[in-house]
């Protein structure tokens, strides 16, 4: 069986093609990504615009196209935090359907942190996990003991609202730099299970960036999966950044299609929840979401043909 899964995240719309093999695996036959900022009017309104909907529909019938030459049984589309968050959802839902054909299933904040932990228990052999992914709208925290979902939520904090809230002046300034640090420790504040000891497992973007930098020698994307990085180099990360311009920034290739302008809120939140934990160093994920999705599909095939 062939699935494609098209996921409209906050700072980008991102597509896979798997085909399925035995025991619930899978193999990924293509990808695409397409950054569509949905995330930044979300912060400031709570509202997509219609130059957004109108993005995000041609980059789905874009999606659509390519997705034809796989031949697929199921397309599936669904979206987290940006449109879980816009008060129009159903105008974006509506211009999808009449557009395209497809039904978006916008998935809730206990699904996006359940399918993390599905992503994670499924290609790493971690029993006890926290699993953290700072997405652009939101932050899912999950913690896993002896391979079961103990704590899973989500946070209404991501890299483009900390960002676009208190990082907006180029340079950055103190006082708000200290502001963004306060919002981000008060929303953690009543998670005192991020305590427990565990594998930080980190995933989402903005850590596949900072992995990026920091395993530059002879690293592809491919290979980052179960890279390991120290809590200690995302600081020094961070304080280099931190001192730099925007236009600095986007001349790091691993920071391109805009990620330069949102990655010190999205390093930020990483740092405060290292703050609450035991970690002294993060193993990267390069599955998320999308892939928690897909296990989480095929297990439900498998267990209806059985």
């Amino acid at each position: 069986m062939k699935l494609a899964v098209i996921e409209i995240g906050s700072n980008s719309i991102r597509t896979s093609v798997y085909r399925s093999s035995k025991k619930n695996r899978f193999k990924t036959l293509d990808r695409w990504r397409e950054p569509v900022r949905l995330g930044k009017s979300i912060t400031q309104s709570r509202l997509l615009t219609n130059d957004q909907i109108e993005e995000t529909i041609d980059v789905l019938k874009k999606f659509q196209t390519r997705i034809e030459r796989y031949q697929v049984d199921r397309t599936s589309l669904i979206a987290t935090a940006a449109v879980r968050m816009a008060k129009n959802q159903d105008q974006l839902i509506f211009a999808v359907l009449k557009e395209t054909g497809l039904q978006l299933d916008i998935i809730n904040e206990q699904e996006e942190a359940y399918y993390d932990y599905v992503a994670v228990r499924s290609t790493m052999r971690i029993k006890d996990a926290l699993i953290v992914d700072v997405g652009g709208g939101s932050s899912e925290i999950s913690l896993a003991k002896k391979g079961r979902l103990k704590h899973g939520l989500s946070i209404p904090i991501g890299a483009i609202s900390i960002s676009d809230l208190y990082l907006a002046s180029d340079p950055i300034k103190e006082n708000q730099l200290q502001a963004a640090r306060k919002d981000i420790s008060q929303r953690l504040e009543s998670l005192n299970w991020m305590s427990s000891p565990a594998t930080f497992v980190g995933l989402g973007g903005t850590l596949r960036a900072v992995t990026s930098i920091l395993n530059r020698e002879g690293k592809n994307k491919k290979t980052l999966h179960n890279s390991v990085i120290s809590c200690d180099q995302i600081d020094e990360l961070f304080n280099q950044l931190i001192h730099t311009s925007l236009e600095e920034r986007s001349q790091i290739k691993e920071l391109s299609d805009g990620r330069y302008e949102v990655i010190l809120g999205g390093i930020l939140i990483i740092s405060e929840i290292i703050k609450k934990t035991p970690s002294k160093e993060i193993r990267f994920s390069n599955f998320g979401v999308r892939e928690g999705y897909v296990f989480n599909y095929f297990h439900k095939m498998n267990l209806q043909d059985n």
